[in-house]
């Protein structure tokens, strides 16, 4: 069961001209960061449960586009990391980029590291290290993912996860070879650079039957990927997965179309104190009850 915890107010015009579509999500401490398209952070309280924002900055990973739409930062997916000495707020790992393709860093999409700092009523970014993905065609491992994997980093295990499938998800361009990968590698130190990933850098790769259309966010959880998929439409209905990377098999598929939000686009989820909390394209947090 679930219900509306919260609705809150989309920031981005007076930061980008336009009002960008809601992305990633996740929650430190008491606070909620959802991410906006092209890399705007806006943080709540998810104690008051105001709808305006206690803070807003652009992502040092910040791009509206340049050089061209595939490094337009989508910001799809946001995960909580390990806080540094003297800091307040921890790491986030960001699904950046907006495309499936390569160039010569490797794939586009890539994961940036980024670092919150608030003093007063002033919120900025800075990204620490950006970590990039390039295949290599002759490795027995399969590339993790058509180029658009999700960056899952585990904190608490040390343990960072690609998640993507062979093939684009969107039901228009199934394919039945299609498969979920997950691609599991060690967490790169966050204070050493740059670091490109290849295979390599691979510790272990499973693949999980392909079922489930249109991936969006996830989380990691005592060791449990926690993953959203779904439009909130009848060809691709809104779907909350479970994955146990020791059995490398799903522990839970939980359909979400009859939800209270079973008609607006999930976009990603998190836990608080406990509680796992899903949020959408409309602007609106649910809690799972």
């Amino acid at each position: 069961m679930y219900k509306l915890y919260m609705e809150f107010e989309n920031p981005t015009l007076a930061l980008t001209g336009k009002k960008e579509s809601v992305q990633g999500f996740t929650v430190c401490g008491d606070t909620a960061v959802v991410l906006y398209h092209t890399g705007v952070c806006a943080l709540y309280n998810l104690r008051t449960r105001s709808p305006q924002p206690v803070g807003v900055c652009r992502l040092g990973s910040y791009n509206n586009g340049d050089p061209d739409n595939r490094y337009t930062n989508h910001a799809n997916d946001v995960v909580c990391g390990a806080v540094l000495p003297g800091e307040t707020f921890p790491l986030l790992y960001v699904t950046a980029g907006n495309s499936g393709e390569c160039d010569e860093k490797g794939y586009i999409s890539y994961c940036a590291v980024e670092q919150l700092h608030q003093n007063g009523d002033s919120l900025t970014a800075e990204t620490l290290q950006k970590i990039y993905y390039r295949h290599e065609e002759n490795s027995d491992f399969a590339a993790p993912g058509w180029g658009w994997p999700a960056a899952l980093p585990d904190a608490e295990n040390g343990w960072y996860y690609l998640l993507s499938a062979r093939y684009r998800t969107r039901r228009d361009m199934a394919r039945p070879d299609n498969a979920y990968i997950v691609t599991k590698f060690h967490l790169p130190d966050p204070t050493a650079g740059d670091v490109t990933l290849t295979p390599k850098d691979i510790v272990e790769q499973f693949t999980l039957p392909f079922h489930i259309f249109f991936t969006q966010g996830g989380t990691v959880k005592d060791g449990t990927i926690w993953y959203t998929f779904g439009c909130g439409n009848e060809a691709h209905p809104n779907t909350l997965c479970a994955i146990d990377p020791v059995k490398k098999d799903y522990l839970l598929e939980e359909d979400l179309s009859s939800t209270p939000f079973g008609n607006d686009e999930v976009e990603c989820c998190a836990f608080w104190n406990g509680r796992l909390l899903l949020n959408t394209q409309s602007g609106k947090i649910y809690e799972k009850v």
